[in-house]
């Protein structure tokens, strides 16, 4: 009979454990809101970049690829203060005119093989090192290769081609930019250390 009380005299206890968890877990809420906020930002980037590359009718059938690629460019830009947003916003323009650069280098003046893409590839890597890109060359490959695989799709000129990614990749840019100055007041785990 003693065991009974003593069961259900734990239940409370073990209840009130659990929920003590809960909101140490919770406590960091601000985390959430950061969260929330950010998909928030994603989701824009898609509707602007979606609705930008309907209007382009060259690539009405692929706009919820270049859609995807204004959404990734807001999570690449993006950070939780203005200043580093700033910085991440021209390293990453920077980064994707470069690549632009050497994509159309490569679909004017290169034969399409794996090879002359190679060489791009390492040449764009190269000229990001020298200039000083904080990505060591990821985003300019990244741009590079976008371009170049969407040219390859798509018989439309390359120029075309690249100036909707480049749209698209300031679609992202922008938002994200926008999401670092007004976001920064939001709360986050960078301001309140526990």
């Amino acid at each position: 009979m003693n065991r009974v009380p003593g069961r259900v005299s734990m239940l409370p206890e073990t209840a009130r454990r659990k929920v003590h968890e809960t909101e140490q877990r919770l406590d960091h809420w601000d985390a959430y809101i950061r969260s929330v906020y950010v998909t928030i930002l994603v989701i824009m980037a898609y509707l602007l970049g979606y609705e930008f590359d309907l209007i382009g009718p060259i690539h009405g059938g692929v706009a919820v690829v270049g859609a995807l690629w204004a959404a990734a460019t807001v999570l690449s830009v993006y950070k939780d203060d203005r200043v580093a947003t700033r910085e991440s916003f021209f390293s990453t323009m920077g980064s994707t005119f470069l690549g632009v650069a050497v994509a159309l280098v490569y679909l004017f003046w290169f034969p399409p093989h794996m090879w002359g893409l190679a060489l791009m590839i390492i040449l764009a890597m190269l000229i990001s090192q020298a200039v000083g890109l904080a990505d060591r060359g990821r985003q300019v490959v990244s741009a590079l290769l976008i371009i170049v695989i969407f040219s390859h799709l798509n018989a439309a000129n390359p120029w075309i081609n690249a100036a909707m990614r480049t749209a698209e990749v300031l679609i992202g840019a922008g938002v994200g930019l926008l999401g670092g100055y007004f976001g920064e007041k939001l709360p986050g785990l960078d301001k309140r250390k526990p």
